[in-house]
């Protein structure tokens, strides 16, 4: 009985991860952007600046952990 190799690109796992990491760090600053901003009442529409800036965090957050959670080329 012979067994057949099959050789698993590593490349696109290692783009997807990397992918990944830059989405989260996005909705990191976008969220320290946010606080930062409502502390030092830079915007006179603090509750539009916290809606935009939350809900912006949470798309990053989303499309990077898809990133992490896809598999090879899917």
């Amino acid at each position: 009985m012979k067994r057949k190799t099959v050789q698993v690109s590593v490349a696109p796992i290692i783009i997807n991860e990397k992918l990944g990491d830059f989405f989260i760090d996005i909705a990191k600053l976008v969220f320290a952007g946010v606080v930062l901003s409502t502390l030092l009442d830079i915007t006179s529409d603090k509750l539009l600046v916290l809606i935009l800036g939350i809900s912006a965090t949470v798309v990053f957050v989303i499309v990077g952990l898809k990133y992490y959670k896809e598999k090879g080329g899917k």
